[in-house]
């Protein structure tokens, strides 16, 4: 009896490892040659924080997520030259309208104008007898242009994060502020790649 069980396994496990080589095995899609021309308005920050190390966050950013290889970035000179062909003044530190964002596109020839502000970046130090904890909320808000619909989508992201250091060590603001301005930024990306 324990002869035949031992028979029944080794029968089905060479059963089991055999279906994949017979299993049908779909064609691989090409995936269209054809990039989009995304054309990104420098973002405004109308917060308090103006480190250097913010910019970079963004930057850095805006570069991995419209990366070559998914996308085609205007360059920003020629962005630049269209806002100031348009009459838009970023010193007013307020996002395009539509007519500016449509401009932008039928100058740079771009399929997607995408504009942001950093507009809430809040980091509170808690401190208790055996802890330290900084918590930091960014809020970013959005205009989303696309060209083949003529048509604005408004929205805004939210990104958290908190650390915290026990008993020895000291928390520093970098680290909290940079994650989340990054979650803020990864679901803005996520909402713009819904919406392309």
């Amino acid at each position: 009896m324990i002869l035949l069980k031992k028979v029944l396994f080794l029968v089905c496990l060479f059963l089991l490892s055999a279906v994949p080589a017979f299993a049908f095995t779909p064609s691989v899609v090409a995936e269209p040659t054809k990039t989009s021309t995304v054309a990104i308005i420098p973002y405004i920050n109308t917060t308090e924080e103006t480190k250097d190390y913010v910019k970079d966050i963004i930057d850095s950013n805006f570069s991995t997520e419209f990366s070559a290889e998914k996308f085609t970035v205007v360059p920003t000179v020629d962005v630049q030259k269209a806002l100031n062909t348009s009459g838009y003044d970023i010193t007013n530190m307020e996002l395009p309208e539509k007519d500016v964002m449509s401009a932008v596109a039928k100058a740079t020839n771009a399929d997607y104008v995408i504009a942001m502000e950093l507009s809430q970046l809040i980091s509170t130090r808690h401190m208790a007898f055996f802890s330290t904890k900084v918590e930091t909320k960014a809020k970013l808000k959005y205009k989303f242009y696309n060209t083949s619909q003529d048509k604005l989508t408004p929205f805004q992201t939210t990104g958290d994060f908190e650390n915290t250091a026990t008993l020895i060590g000291d928390v520093g603001y970098k680290e909290p502020i940079t994650k989340a301005i990054n979650k803020a930024m990864t679901d803005g990306y996520n909402k713009i790649l819904s919406n392309l």
